[in-house]
C-alpha cells in the first residue's frame, strides 16, 4: 500500500466512522475499486486507521472524557459500599456505568471477528447491508419523544450496547446503529449523539487491543510511514465529521445519510 492509498483510507475511515454510513463497509468498497483483499495486513491497517478516529474523539469530548475518568474511583467505591442507586449517582458516574453496560454486548464479536473479515470480501453482501442500515436511519429519523428524552438507564444501556454488536457487519455503520439505538430507548437527538460518540471509545481500544496482539504473535508488520500517514488522516478527517454530524442532528437531517447509504448500496449490488 502505497501513502496515497493510505490517506485515502484514513480519510474515509475517519469521515464514515462518525457519520452513520458505515466506514468497515466503506473501506470494504474501497477496498474492491483499489484491488486489495482482505489479507492480514490490510484487515490490521483498518483497525488501526482507528486510532486516528480515537484521537478525534479525545480532542472534542476531552471535558466529558476527563469526567468519567474521575468518576471511576467514586463509582467503584459506592459500588464495594453498597450505594449504587441511580439516585445517588452523579452524572459522570451514571454515564460511566452506562458505557461500561453498553459495551458487555460488544464482547460477543470476538467470536465471529474472523466471519465478519471474510464477508468484507463480498461488495454485494455489504451493499445489501448498506441499504439496511440505510433504512435504520431512515426510520430512525421518524422517532419522537414529546418529553425531549429520557436519561439514559441500565435497559437502553443494555440495548443500545446490541445496536452497536450488529454494526460489527461491515455496511452497518456503528455510529448510525448507536444513535437510533438510543432514538429506540428514549434518549433525545443530542443524548443520542454524545454517547455514540462516547461508546466508540472502549470499542476502538479494544479492537485494537486484539488487532495488535494477533498481529504480533503471527508476524504481520505494516510500514510506519504508511501507518502514521493513515492515522492522521483518519483523525483529521474525524475531527471534521464529529462536528459535521452534531450540526445535522439537530436539523433532523440524517435520513439524507439513509438515502445515501441505500443508493451506494444498491450500486454496490448492482455493479
Amino acid at each position: 500500500m502505497s501513502i496515497f492509498e493510505a490517506i485515502v483510507c484514513g480519510i474515509t475511515q475517519g469521515a464514515c466512522e462518525f457519520l452513520p454510513v458505515s466506514s468497515s463497509g466503506h473501506l470494504a468498497l474501497l477496498h474492491g475499486m483499489l484491488g486489495f483483499t482482505a489479507g492480514e495486513n490490510d484487515v490490521l491497517f483498518d483497525v488501526l486507521l482507528h486510532l486516528g478516529t480515537l484521537f478525534s474523539v479525545v480532542a472534542l469530548y476531552g471535558k466529558d472524557i476527563f469526567g468519567l475518568i474521575r468518576a471511576v474511583p467514586s463509582l467503584i467505591g459506592k459500588i464495594f459500599s453498597g450505594k449504587l442507586r441511580v439516585g445517588l449517582l452523579s452524572e459522570s458516574e451514571r454515564v460511566l456505568a452506562a458505557l461500561f453496560l453498553a459495551t458487555i454486548p460488544m464482547l460477543a464479536a470476538v467470536f465471529v471477528r474472523d466471519e465478519v473479515e471474510i464477508l468484507s470480501d463480498y461488495p454485494r453482501a455489504v451493499g445489501a447491508l448498506l441499504v439496511i442500515n440505510g433504512f435504520v436511519l431512515i426510520m430512525g429519523e421518524r422517532i419522537k419523544h414529546k418529553d425531549g428524552g429520557r436519561p439514559i438507564g441500565t435497559l437502553s444501556s443494555l440495548g443500545i450496547g446490541l445496536f452497536q454488536l450488529a454494526a460489527a457487519l461491515p455496511g452497518l455503520s456503528r455510529s448510525g446503529m448507536t444513535m437510533m439505538g438510543g432514538r429506540v430507548f428514549g434518549l433525545s437527538r443530542e443524548e443520542s449523539v454524545r454517547f455514540s460518540f462516547l461508546m466508540s471509545i472502549p470499542a476502538i481500544i479494544g479492537a485494537n487491543v486484539f488487532s495488535i496482539s494477533d498481529a504480533a504473535v503471527k508476524g504481520v508488520e505494516i510500514q510506519l510511514s504508511v501507518l502514521v500517514a493513515g492515522v492522521l488522516s483518519a483523525a483529521a478527517a474525524g475531527a471534521l465529521s464529529i462536528w459535521m454530524i452534531k450540526k445535522i442532528s439537530r436539523c433532523k437531517k440524517l435520513y439524507l445519510f439513509g438515502i445515501y447509504c441505500i443508493t451506494v448500496g444498491i450500486v454496490a449490488m448492482v455493479f
